[in-house]
């Protein structure tokens, strides 16, 4: 049995012109029947905002012990759920909603993934609904085969800290290269002064983590191709187990905390990072 120190999510705005809200969102976690966490999404710890075409990083920490203990002990799908909701009239429209958990004794842990949401949230009952569900997801491992990613960055709230250079992500196995995908410009406002972006990744051929962490030859590879400084405060990196738009399972593959400065200038930063392995 896990028990979370924090809950994490990341939640990206359709690019409709009245997609964005000025509300305050809110994520709900419910366990066994009960409200384990039912807070509004703008507050401490969130960075980005609910314009249209936008992503919000949202994270929460949980009492270390005590009431609001939320734990990955499931017997059934209703132990554990996960909804957005909203208490304003503003119409809000998400349309990608990941959830994930950290634990002392799993490191990251994907709990739930929505990647095409079609419901808009609002009070006003001709608009949309007052919350929806982000569907749950189950925890995938060395062996599950990897057809997607997801890639979650957050980059820092400090002066040059954002760049209008692309970056890109390369995943090499055994067997050659599984990913070889340049970000360039998107909808989100992307790797700017305290924002946060998703991205959804291809893969070229199907991996698995553990052909990852079997192999010296084996690694994943940010780069950024530019010489305008890039500072990313955390980097996730997620496989999704199924090629459809819905995956039943998810694998966490990277979570990085303040890795450093990327730059083509040496004075500014490296021009690549290895990211390691969760």
């Amino acid at each position: 049995m896990t028990h979370f120190t924090s809950i994490s999510a990341a939640v990206l705005t359709r690019h409709g012109r009245f997609s964005g809200t000025s509300g305050r969102p809110w994520l709900i976690v419910s366990q066994a029947g009960a409200d384990q966490l039912n807070k509004p999404m703008l507050s401490v710890g969130t960075v980005g905002r609910m314009r249209r075409g936008e992503c919000l990083y949202y994270y929460q920490p949980l009492p270390a012990d005590g009431g609001g203990e939320i734990s990955d002990e499931l017997t059934g799908p209703g132990d554990l759920y996960f909804r957005l909701a909203t208490t304003s009239q503003d119409l809000w429209e998400p349309e990608l909603a990941a959830v994930w958990g950290n634990s002392k004794e799993m490191g990251t842990v994907p709990l739930a993934l929505d990647l095409d949401l079609r419901c808009g949230l609002s009070t006003d009952p001709n608009e949309g609904a007052v919350s929806l569900p982000v569907r749950r997801v189950s925890v995938g491992d060395d062996e599950t085969t990897i057809h997607r990613l997801l890639m979650v960055v957050v980059t820092y709230d400090a002066p040059y800290a954002g760049t209008d250079d692309p970056i890109a992500l390369r995943v090499t196995t055994p067997r050659g290269t599984a990913v070889d995908h340049m970000i360039t410009d998107t909808p989100q406002t992307d790797l700017e002064i305290d924002t946060s972006n998703v991205y959804l990744l291809p893969v070229e051929e199907p991996f698995s983590r553990g052909e990852l962490r079997d192999a010296e030859s084996a690694e994943i590879k940010l780069t950024i191709h530019g010489t305008d400084k890039w500072v990313p405060k955390k980097i996730f990196l997620f496989g999704l187990g199924q090629p459809s738009e819905a995956p039943e399972s998810v694998v966490t593959l990277v979570r990085s905390h303040d890795p450093g400065p990327l730059s083509a200038d040496p004075t500014e930063g490296v021009p690549s990072l290895y990211l390691p392995l969760q």
